[in-house]
């Protein structure tokens, strides 16, 4: 296996792109004149950029380093998060889209309050906050960072961390959702050309599918698995639709950008769009992972499974596209986290208590929450180096929280 590298020309290409986003969050920064442009992207976006933002978002970093390791750990079976995905989409699209765009609400915790009362705002507000911060943008984070330490070994992961979270909360805290959500659609082509690219090269090389099956269980390769399975056992296919539908239907993270639509139409196509994107999943980025197994028997942790892979087969030059391609999906979660944070504080707490503010002021607002926000997932990244696998880590947190948070938005509509 070959070193954790990356030429010059590698390097010439993420810092390219890195300075290309930074430019694009000056330039929508320039055009945004209140909160709703800032917030909102001024309920103007179509439904392409709104379905590939949404798979940009979710597909992050966390994604290429999780679906790929756990594969590599527990099965297939974690590809059951990402067809239920598409499912819940399908849901969202047809019952959910119409009554969350006509109530032109900024925020999920706002609609809350129309249906019950501040309380329930203010409590689910504070909830996706934390959510926010130390389940999505931290794990973003972490997830970049061990990645790029394995290039730098000598720089320390928590100073990693927080260069990462420098600079997708610039362009964040500058442009707002729209340059957020056109930087998905540039960050969602990169990061397809990379994995598809490594899934390719790995079954070229693993050469025949029995390889496979004869290093696997069958258990590793069946979606359903039986009830006392440790990862996902088909009874637990009903915490994974609760999860889905907190996450896609419910969390301002996401929601977000369904809010930003110029109409229901819009909302809902968008939705449809993203859970097409979905479906795919198996084959760029949890079969791989089924493949290490064959190529790397004996990595030391499983979040190694994507790194190794990128590093291992791919050549200079292609190299580099992939991992900015990879950096790209890195930055796609981070601003999305940012920008969801800084809006519900700005719009849930500060517009609420200081009403006089006007949109220009409640703009700023979310500029330092973003600021803010960005420094404390960077302090808490760090931590989730002591949980076992980084996507057990989103779940297993998840599981907590989304319960009841499903159970008070299905029995409110």
């Amino acid at each position: 296996m070959t070193g954790f590298s990356l030429s010059a020309i590698d390097l010439a290409v993420v810092a390219l792109y890195t300075i290309f986003i930074i430019g694009l969050g000056i330039y929508f920064g320039r055009r945004h004149e209140d909160a709703e442009q800032y917030f909102l992207a001024g309920r103007s976006m179509i439904w392409p950029i709104i379905g590939i933002s949404l798979y940009a978002s979710n597909m992050g970093s966390t994604a290429l380093v999780g679906l790929s390791g756990d594969a590599y750990a527990t099965g297939i079976s974690v590809y059951n998060y990402e067809w239920m995905a598409a499912a819940v989409l399908v849901f969202f699209a047809i019952f959910l889209a119409p009554f969350y765009i006509k109530s032109r609400v900024y925020t999920m915790p706002e609609f809350l309050e129309r249906r019950y009362d501040a309380r329930a705002r203010f409590y689910f507000s504070g909830l996706t906050l934390f959510g926010n911060i130390v389940i999505d943008t931290a794990g973003h984070l972490y997830a970049g960072a061990i990645v790029i330490k394995l290039i730098f070994p000598q720089i320390p992961l928590s100073q990693t961390i927080f260069a990462l979270a420098i600079v997708a909360g610039i362009y964040t805290i500058l442009g707002g959702l729209a340059a957020v959500m056109y930087t998905d659609a540039i960050q969602t082509v990169l990061l397809l050309i990379g994995a598809i690219t490594i899934s390719v090269i790995a079954f070229v090389k693993v050469g025949d599918w029995s390889r496979v099956t004869e290093a696997t269980s069958p258990e590793m390769l069946s979606l359903i698995r039986p009830l006392d399975d440790p990862a996902v056992p088909w009874l637990g296919l009903i915490g994974v639709a609760l999860l889905g539908f907190y996450f896609w239907c419910t969390n301002q993270f996401m929601v977000q950008r369904m809010l930003s639509a110029k109409d229901t139409n819009h909302a809902r196509w968008g939705a449809l769009f993203a859970g097409a994107l979905k479906v795919p999943t198996i084959f760029i980025m949890v079969l791989p992972g089924t493949m290490a197994i064959v190529l790397y028997p004996d990595l030391p942790r499983p979040d190694l499974v994507f790194p190794t892979m990128m590093f291992d087969l791919l050549p200079i030059g292609i190299r580099g596209l992939v991992f900015t391609g990879f950096i790209a999906a890195i930055m796609s979660s981070i601003d999305s986290t940012l920008n969801s944070a800084s809006t519900l504080v700005t719009m849930d707490f500060v517009h609420k208590f200081k009403p006089g503010l006007d949109r220009v002021q409640l703009m700023r607002v979310g500029r330092v929450a973003t600021f803010i926000f960005m420094i404390l997932a960077a302090l808490w990244a760090p931590q989730i180096e002591n949980f076992g696998s980084l996507f057990k880590y989103l779940q297993s947190v998840l599981a907590y929280i989304s319960p009841p948070i499903v159970a008070v938005f299905l029995l409110g509509l």
